[in-house]
């Protein structure tokens, strides 16, 4: 099974709460914070200088590639969180900073699942919510992300805990499913449009945390492309792919089709959010100084070194160092954003 070590799940819910701060986070203010002061750290356990005022662009950098856009491809701490700007799982995280950002809450469902069977059945009602194209989610294609999400020979860096949970019956992928509509598998029940029902090989107290997971965002099968679907996932979230240039730049717009009355958590502030992709650290780093840049995709803020030589706040009493220091932004991306088997 694929898990996250402590250390990443904390360095994602850092994230959650700063990507989805800009999507309002819980702030419901209509002025941005006066005279806020930049000081060291001062977006630890709060949202630093809020504001409700919306429009404009959101500028993100990574210093390396995406894993994948696929809901069902993706593993790194950083994609999970970016990815609720365009899909809705049918839980998420609240995305407030704190420990309020470790609390889980309905998204695309409309509650919490309502567990049976001791614990071995659980049952979601979804929201009626529209794809990017004015189409309808129904639960079937729930059904048919979590279904292509077990396909590991397709889907290699995804998590597994769907496959180690459901009772599969030796069920593995859509793609090899003899049944017409794809949705042969036996451990997801969909008895109407609106309702999904799981049922796991054992008893787990715990399965909301897999309902929060990228592989429920639903997907449509007549639109699913295979590993090519990365290229344009089908968005229900606020926002839709623009364009997507693998391993160089995609941008998101909004979601004409979204309906804010279906989700109470999202504020969805900026136009447009840009993402730029394989850019040098250094180029973030002083992009991020000079105000060029509004997020660096890691999440862990400017390197120790950068700081050092632009403030003078920061700067330790034996400055200059005689050799660089150490990154710490890179040390904490490679635990936040490692793959555990």
């Amino acid at each position: 099974m694929r898990r996250r070590p402590a250390v990443a799940a904390v360095a994602a819910g850092a994230a959650l709460a700063l990507a989805l701060a800009g999507c309002g986070g819980g702030n419901t203010s209509t002025t941005t914070t006066k005279n806020a002061e930049a000081i060291y750290n001062a977006g630890v356990g709060k949202v630093f200088n809020p504001s409700s005022a919306k429009g404009g662009t959101l500028r993100f950098a990574n210093s390396g590639d995406w894993d994948s856009l696929d809901p069902a491809d993706t593993y790194y701490a950083y994609s999970w969180d970016f990815i609720r700007f365009y899909g809705r799982s049918l839980v998420m995280f609240d995305p407030k900073p704190g420990a309020d950002g470790t609390k889980l809450i309905p998204d695309l469902a409309e509650s919490l699942g309502k567990p049976s069977d001791d614990a071995k059945t659980w049952t979601y009602k979804i929201r009626k919510v529209k794809y990017e194209d004015g189409t309808p989610v129904t639960s079937k294609d729930v059904k048919y992300a979590v279904e292509r999400s077990l396909d590991k020979d397709t889907f290699p860096n995804g998590p597994t805990y769907f496959n180690d949970f459901l009772d599969t019956k030796g069920y593995t992928s859509p793609y090899k499913d003899t049944s017409p509509d794809k949705l042969g598998l036996k451990a997801i029940d969909t008895p109407d449009d609106q309702t999904i029902v799981f049922h796991l090989k054992t008893a787990f107290s715990g399965f909301d945390y897999f309902a929060m997971l990228p592989s429920t965002i639903p997907v449509p099968a007549g639109k699913d492309t295979g590993t090519k679907y990365k290229e344009h996932v089908v968005s229900t979230g606020p926002y839709k792919f623009e364009s997507n240039n693998l391993g160089k730049n995609f941008a998101l717009v909004r979601n004409e089709n979204w309906d804010p009355s279906t989700d109470p958590t999202r504020k969805a502030l900026p136009d447009r959010i840009e993402v730029s992709l394989n850019v040098n650290a250094d180029d973030i780093d002083n992009r991020l100084i000079s105000g060029d840049l509004d997020v660096d995709v890691a999440g862990t803020g400017v390197r120790t070194w950068r700081r050092w030589t632009t403030s003078t706040a920061v700067r330790p009493s034996n400055w200059p160092p005689t050799t660089r220091a150490t990154s710490g932004r890179t040390a904490a991306s490679r635990v936040a954003t490692s793959r555990r088997a």
